[in-house]
């Protein structure tokens, strides 16, 4: 701030120096002696109060040369303190994301970008957006969402994005060989991370699993498929809105969860039967995956719940919040 403050202080003296010379050299009042400062520092070319004697203009010549340097220097240091406080503020986002752990990488702020990332925020997840273009850039930090500027098929930049702690990676790009590019640059700076990728077509969506992408998903086709289902069962559909309207509305009303079993749960190890998840809780398990990957649907209650089990639920989210504290899940 000490050079911006110091090139006001300098405007400043030259409005007050110019003032008073008005005043002592030709007379004027205060107001006419202010006014001569200001169309003549602004050098805006009105005529004078009063005809100039030979002192005063010589003090306007001098007013002139030392406003126009002033408001030079004033402009440029105004200038280079935006652009430092801008800096600093993005390394210092930068330093923070470099002690992420586990946390999600969205490549690209477009349509499908901006959903992810606002439905990630809703849920409290922890992620970083890398983008390039100055638009969304400049919408991404009125939401205070973390961010890293530049381009995502460059390895330093999901480097900076610390790609290689981060636990998934969404290539969205609307550029399907962008995408692959991101998806085979992740996979080599990070070999266990999970790539969800966005692909515009299926030939896209072959090349981006070739590429090592874990899922693949087609906005296209999912719209379609949820138009087709919206037509022959409207009735699921509606209570698939309400499930995902409780998140979008605020309400946090009810939800479709995963929850893994861990060593420390004090279900581990017990059958589905010998919990209390439907009675006192309410939440229905709708699937379990077993730890050697299996799914098994409205599963058995005499399935044992072994640590590494993933529950697939549906309850109201203070009881899956509350389940998921029993069977140790980190809290956010």
């Amino acid at each position: 701030m000490r050079k911006p403050l110091i090139s006001l202080a300098l405007m400043f003296s030259l409005f007050v120096i110019g003032t008073a010379g008005y005043m002592l050299l030709e007379g004027y009042s205060g107001l006419d002696a202010l006014y001569m400062t200001v169309i003549t520092l602004g050098t805006v070319g009105f005529r004078e109060v009063e005809p100039l004697s030979d002192a005063g203009k010589m003090f306007t010549i001098v007013l002139i040369i030392a406003g126009i340097g002033t408001v030079a220097y004033a402009v440029t240091q105004s200038i280079e303190y935006f652009i430092t406080l801008i800096f600093q503020k993005r390394k210092r986002m930068e330093r923070s994301i470099s002690r992420y752990n586990g946390h999600v990488i969205i490549c690209g702020y477009g349509r499908i970008g901006r959903q992810v990332a606002d439905e990630l925020h809703k849920r409290h997840v922890r992620f970083v957006v890398i983008e390039r273009q100055a638009a969304s850039i400049e919408e991404l930090e009125s939401k205070q969402y973390p961010c890293i500027v530049g381009d995502a098929t460059d390895d330093d930049v999901l480097q900076r994005a610390n790609v290689a702690a981060a636990g998934t990676i969404v290539p969205a790009l609307p550029s399907n060989p962008d995408n692959v590019y991101i998806t085979l640059s992740a996979r080599t700076l990070n070999p266990a991370i999970r790539i969800v990728a966005r692909a515009g077509d299926a030939a896209s969506g072959t090349k981006l699993r070739q590429a090592g992408a874990d899922k693949v998903i087609s906005p296209y086709d999912i719209g379609g498929r949820y138009i087709a289902n919206a037509v022959f069962r409207p009735h699921v559909v509606s209570f698939m809105d309400v499930v995902n309207a409780s998140i979008e509305d605020g309400t946090h009303n009810l939800e479709i969860e995963e929850l893994e079993v861990r060593e420390k749960s004090r279900y581990a190890n017990m059958r589905l039967r010998d919990t209390d998840i439907r009675a006192r809780l309410n939440i229905i398990v709708l699937a379990v995956r077993t730890p050697d990957g299996e799914f098994e649907y409205n599963p058995a209650p005499e399935i044992k719940l072994l640590p590494g089990t993933l529950l697939i639920c549906i309850g109201f989210a203070t009881k899956l919040d509350e389940l998921a504290r029993h069977l140790g899940v980190p809290q956010e």
